[in-house]
């Protein structure tokens, strides 16, 4: 198109032969032997044209028509432009990262720990969710959004639209979330700003966790343990398993004092070539050197709090209060072999809960309190006839637990009322009950569909069904 402009662009001053006998050309007219003048800008037709050759039966375009001409090529290629540049962008937000930011100022917290004596449910929501600074931030299948949790109005929204983008886990601190893919990328983000901070490939397909633990994020990768800054990704230190563990999933991460972080990882458990099994090791987190390694049992017969870790390898055995240095770990004291049960741990406290009548954990009818220094009962709290607790939570001095209705398979659907019921720790005194509002058991429950304590912090409390299927409630002073 370029050299079509150029050549015709240069016509008007050009010597044009026209098919009629006599003289040669001359610049500007031309005149044949009956006296035809043919002047500039004229075809032999005696239309007015630019001088170019177009034949006895072809007119020779004018100026206007090369102007049309021109601007309709021009036209076309801008259309062209623009589509190109339209599709570059559809493309980019198809399968890229899309980070919204920040809409609005940073919601206030409610208040600093867990609440004293929530009084309101402030959001009905669905999907876990993780409570921070007046926030919640819940997975969204490919990404992470953070709600104001006064409003229920989005704050930030981050979504990666690639192939194989199907978040795994997701962990959240005071400055920091954390996003891991099952294709082996983690995304760090500003939980103020919702801005990206950093990206970080680890190579390798599958589901991860993510953990936040003393301004490390700790993940698996193939045979080892791998640790980034939380606020620039940097690669800090990795930690190779053992040869018998090529396949390594990080269940739990732990920061302890004198430089020591506690890391709970599972062996082959999606290698069906490999015996798969539970490894407790003790990290120095300034070089990823293993202080000591110990074989431990399942991570659902575990729970964490206080600087200690309380383990138990079947129903057969108590279960073992264990202290944690740099030295590895030492039993402290055990509780009671009936009671293994272990259901949450923190400000001292171990609960276990227990149906005396049934002596399974289908149902949890009573609560039983011990004193994580000696392993001694401290106190114990019976559900009212034809109700039962569900997973407790310990926080600030303080036991977080819902008290509903006992329910069996066949309660699927069926609305029921059930209570927010807040205790102090080391008595098992009653400080406060709310009346949660009626919610719908779930379908197709294997555990009867509990309600659980799934979070709490700065102020809020969440709760939903154990299963995940039903709604999820926050609840605050």
């Amino acid at each position: 198109m370029a050299d079509g402009f150029h050549r015709l662009s240069h016509l008007p001053g050009s010597c044009t032969r026209v098919k009629i006998p006599g003289p040669s050309c001359h610049r500007g007219r031309r005149q044949g032997p009956v006296g035809a003048v043919v002047a500039q800008g004229k075809n032999p037709l005696g239309e007015p044209g630019v001088g170019s050759t177009g034949g006895s039966n072809r007119p020779v375009p004018s100026r206007g028509d090369v102007l049309r001409a021109r601007g309709r090529v021009l036209g076309r290629f801008i259309v062209l432009v623009v589509l190109l540049v339209i599709g570059s962008l559809k493309l980019g937000h198809q399968w890229g990262d899309v980070f919204t930011g920040a809409r609005g100022p940073f919601p206030a917290a409610f208040a600093p720990g867990a609440p004293v004596a929530p009084d309101r449910v402030v959001r009905r929501t669905t999907d876990e969710q993780a409570l921070v600074h007046g926030l919640s931030v819940r997975w969204t299948g490919s990404g992470v959004t953070a709600m104001n949790l006064r409003t229920g109005e989005e704050y930030w929204r981050y979504e990666r639209r690639e192939p194989k983008a199907v978040v795994g886990e997701s962990a959240v601190s005071e400055r920091t979330v954390v996003v891991g893919h099952n294709d082996g990328r983690l995304v760090g983000i500003d939980l103020r700003s919702g801005k990206l901070l950093w990206r970080v490939d680890v190579r390798e397909d599958g589901f991860r966790f993510v953990h936040l633990a003393g301004g490390q994020v700790v993940t698996g990768a193939p045979g080892a343990v791998r640790a980034f800054d939380e606020r620039d990704g940097r690669s800090l230190w990795t930690l190779k398993v053992s040869e018998s563990c090529p396949v390594v999933l990080v269940v739990s991460a732990h920061a302890l004092p004198d430089h020591l972080s506690v890391v709970h990882v599972m062996c082959n458990v999606t290698s069906l070539d490999r015996d798969g099994y539970n490894l407790l090791l003790g990290v120095d987190n300034r070089t990823g050197e293993a202080v000591w390694r110990q074989r431990t049992v399942d991570p659902e017969q575990m729970a964490w709090g206080d600087g200690h870790t309380l383990v138990t390898s079947d129903p057969e055995r108590p279960v073992q209060l264990l202290d944690m240095n740099r030295q590895g770990t030492s039993r402290r004291a055990a509780l009671p072999p009936d009671e293994w049960d272990v259901v949450a741990a923190g400000s001292g406290t171990v609960l276990t809960g227990t149906d005396p009548k049934e002596d399974s954990d289908d149902h949890d009818t009573v609560l039983h309190a011990y004193d994580s220094r000696d392993g001694r009962r401290s106190w114990q709290l019976r559900a009212p006839t034809g109700q039962e607790y569900g997973f407790p939570a310990i926080a600030d001095g303080r036991v977080y637990v819902v008290c509903q209705p006992l329910l069996t398979a066949a309660d699927a659907g069926r609305r029921i009322q059930s209570d927010l019921v807040i205790l102090d720790a080391d008595t098992g005194r009653r400080l406060h009950t709310l009346r949660l509002p009626a919610m719908t058991a779930p379908d197709d429950s294997d555990d009867f569909g509990k309600l659980d304590v799934l979070d709490t912090g700065d102020g809020a409390v969440s709760i939903g069904w154990r299963d995940g299927g039903g709604d999820l409630l926050v609840a605050t002073d």
